[in-house]
């Protein structure tokens, strides 16, 4: 691209033109300001000025490299260098500047460099002479997604190490590099003709409207469409009343926040999205970070396809949007285009991932308002999703919209325990929703703080039990253990939410028994361990010598405790397993036999039916939340 060029230095003229008259420092002002609009609101590529000078350096032992920001570097944010110099990579990382400085030094083009998986890039501005070497640096960033090979890799040849979920230092490497910005082909073609521009602008004195032009270019066409500015849409949603929407000040959306935010329209309404964990089994947690990063990524993605909707992510799990709808559309319609645009998220994610999802919608408020009480809306209707077992909920589906107070959170606890101590399993069950309920909207989507309430309250609760039903003490710190170990250690609320109802259950079993002694505490036992291993063959003689029992006592005593047989209890085990299968998941008849323990399918469906009055079939037509293939 040829750019005509004037030296600024030696411009005091004006342009004139036929219709106006345009002074030279107007143009250059401009001129930056189409520079700074491309990068300042970028802030996780920092952006330098570096000077390179090898001869001062030999001479004088100074630094051999000056930086100088040119952008709004994030101080607090981890990068990999960070994790380079702690590991002793020092001398690897100046020895990856020196090689890419040399190559974009004697090629004169942008040079792009990778170490240990992340990339750099180097543009040299024009040698002058006995002045040191200039150039335009930008990083780090990737070339492709992440994801846990290439994430592994990396960390193996950084610090010697195998990548482990369980190792602090490399979930923090993993939350670094997942918030580093992706440049895929399209894009990084984009970033090099951008600092070509910037380049030519800094060392050429570029006066003309071009610069601008092919700059505004490049950041509507390219950076607002591959790489948003998620800050904006942050702002739109976010708790903080001080920090306003980009349109606070004007009133409206000018073209150039059309063109950041990606919609046409002041949204109205703010929607979330959450993936379905696999109710088989225990995902890796640090996989499910890099999978939920890539499906945030397609999001916004998609976001960007459609005209009034943007979207940026939801924490380390989810995805927030904004949309709006038709203005002259009356409540009904309203809710019938929220939902369809719930169901291009989940179809985008289920067809891309093949994962289920659940969304929860807020609601919509007049144009132009602050969204973050429709945003909190949206993420308790989420929750509350799993709670239902609802593929999508808006915000006033799961009741209790009045405004939140404490106390009733506190009134919910106490309710919670007072049917714990009534022995009505009814109660308990719908106590126990409530207060799940209120320690959702209490926590507003942080997790720590629904664990710290849920934890307490299994406290409480156990305080109870023990007075009621005493424990050895060996015994009572083996229980509380087991009790709480999920709830501590589970990543998602989704987990928490199941974790938690599974103690309430084991608590109540221990303390509405009529009968009192060692028993209860072998069965207890029991009970879990067939909840945690259903998909297992389980013969009844194993089981019942596993729990100390010969079979005609365990037999008397488990149905004395249960009110039913131990065949009809781990039936129903495995089907509970396999209708949560057959709603969330894409699996096989055959498929979900296998993984609840049936010995065939034409065992699961004989078993489902007999239990549920319902074939396996009609029942994920009516509660599925994908259409899968059965056989």
């Amino acid at each position: 691209m040829e750019i005509a060029t004037n030296n600024f230095f030696n411009s005091n003229v004006e342009r004139v033109s036929p219709q106006k008259v345009t002074p030279v420092w107007r143009e250059r002002i401009k001129n930056a300001y189409a520079i700074h609009n491309a990068i300042i609101l970028r802030p996780e590529l920092p952006v330098y000025l570096v000077e390179w000078n090898p001869q001062k350096a030999l001479q004088d032992g100074e630094k051999e490299l000056d930086w100088m920001d040119l952008t709004r570097p994030i101080n607090s944010m981890l990068r990999p260098q960070h994790f380079e110099s702690f590991f002793g990579k020092d001398r690897v990382r100046d020895e990856h500047y020196h090689e890419a400085l040399t190559q974009a030094s004697m090629t004169n083009r942008t040079v792009v460099r990778e170490l240990y998986g992340t990339c750099d890039l180097f543009h040299p501005l024009p040698a002058e002479p006995n002045m040191p070497r200039a150039f335009l640096y930008a990083g780090q960033f990737l070339l492709e997604q992440p994801n846990w090979d290439s994430i592994s890799r990396a960390w193996r040849e950084m610090t010697g190490q195998e990548a482990a979920s369980a190792n602090r230092d490399f979930i923090l490497y993993v939350r670094m590099l997942l918030d580093l910005p992706v440049f895929e082909p399209p894009l990084l073609d984009a970033i090099k003709s951008f600092f070509t521009l910037y380049g030519r602008y800094l060392t050429g004195g570029q006066d003309d409207i071009d610069i601008r032009a092919n700059i505004e270019r490049i950041n509507s066409t390219q950076f607002a469409r591959l790489w948003p500015i998620r800050d904006w849409v942050d702002s739109i949603i976010s708790p903080n009343k001080f920090l306003p929407p980009p349109w606070h000040f004007v009133g409206r959306l000018t073209d150039w926040m059309k063109v950041g935010i990606g919609i046409e329209n002041l949204p109205t309404t703010a929607m979330t999205m959450m993936p379905l964990d696999s109710q088989k089994e225990m995902m890796d947690p640090v996989r499910t970070l890099i999978r939920n990063a890539r499906i945030q990524r397609e999001c916004i993605r998609f976001a960007r396809t459609l005209n009034n909707t943007a979207a940026t992510a939801l924490q380390d799990y989810g995805v927030s949007i904004v949309t709006s709808c038709t203005s002259t559309a009356n409540k009904q319609q309203i809710r019938t285009e929220l939902l369809n645009i719930a169901q291009q998220f989940r179809e985008l994610v289920r067809s891309r991932f093949g994962v289920n999802t659940v969304m929860g919608i807020g609601r919509s408020l007049p144009p132009g308002a602050p969204l973050n009480e429709s945003h909190q809306e949206a993420v308790l209707a989420l929750h509350m999703c799993v709670q239902l077992e609802k593929s999508v909920l808006f915000h006033d589906e799961h009741g209790d919209a009045e405004q939140f107070r404490y106390a009733q959170l506190q009134q919910a606890a106490d309710e919670l325990l007072e049917a714990l101590n009534r022995d009505s399993s009814t109660a308990l069950k719908l106590a126990s929703d409530r207060y799940v309920q209120f320690v959702l909207r209490y926590a507003n989507q942080r997790i720590e703080v629904v664990r710290g309430q849920f934890l307490a309250t299994l406290f409480q609760m156990f305080n109870t039990v023990q007075r009621r039903n005493p424990m050895r003490q060996d015994a009572k710190n083996s229980f509380i253990n087991d009790l709480t170990v999920r709830v501590e250690e589970t990543r998602s609320i989704e987990q928490l939410i199941e974790s938690f109802n599974d103690s309430v259950q084991r608590l109540s079993f221990v303390s509405t028994k009529a009968w009192r002694g060692p028993s209860v505490m072998l069965l207890e036992a029991t009970l879990q361990y067939l909840k945690d291993n259903y998909f297992e063959p389980l013969p009844l003689p194993e089981v019942a010598r596993k729990a100390g029992f010969s079979v005609p006592v365990f037999t008397r005593v488990f149905k004395q405790a249960t009110g039913t047989s131990y065949l009809n209890y781990l039936r129903q085990i495995r089907i509970e397993r396999a209708k949560k299968l057959l709603a969330t998941t894409l699996l096989t008849l055959d498929q979900i036999a296998q993984s609840c323990g049936f010995n065939s399918q034409h065992h699961l469906i004989r078993a489902f039916k007999k239990v549920t009055h319902m074939t396996p079939g009609a029942y994920r037509k009516k509660h599925g939340r994908v259409t899968a293939p059965l056989d």
